[in-house]
């Protein structure tokens, strides 16, 4: 995966309103941890070489001290952000192509009672021309 195709996903997320951070979210001194927040990491796939394409799975986990409710709007809000079928297709530098897709979401249990966890997987498929 590359630079360009994280900080793609870096300005969708604040296209879309929404806190996040890559592999960590960072607060700054004096701040509080926002009540709904996201987290991203990325798993890249073995890939078969044909027509340079790189295939990863973008996993964004959202994180919330309000209701349940909130992380399914937020679900909604990137499930058309990346449309499950067409996807977003945007140029990444000068040297590729990146399409992005909606792949599927899971509530996952936490121990604590008042925190709400959801991970949302997005599909990216990235063409680089190989110079």
């Amino acid at each position: 995966m590359s630079a360009d195709v994280l900080n793609l996903i870096k300005n969708a997320m604040e296209a879309l309103g929404l806190k996040y951070g890559f592999m960590e979210y960072k607060v700054n001194a004096g701040e509080a941890l926002p009540a709904t927040y996201f987290v991203g990491e990325y798993h890249e796939l073995e890939s078969d070489g044909e027509a340079g394409e790189e295939d990863t799975v973008f996993i964004l986990t959202g994180f919330s001290r309000e209701k349940w409710i909130r992380l399914e709007e937020t679900k909604e809000m990137i499930k058309k952000y990346f449309p499950r079928n067409s996807g977003r297709v945007i140029a990444a530098g000068s040297d590729s192509t990146v399409a992005l897709f909606y792949g599927n979401s899971l509530p996952l249990p936490v121990e604590d009672d008042e925190l709400k966890k959801m991970q949302i997987n997005l599909v990216i498929k990235e063409w680089k021309v190989e110079q």
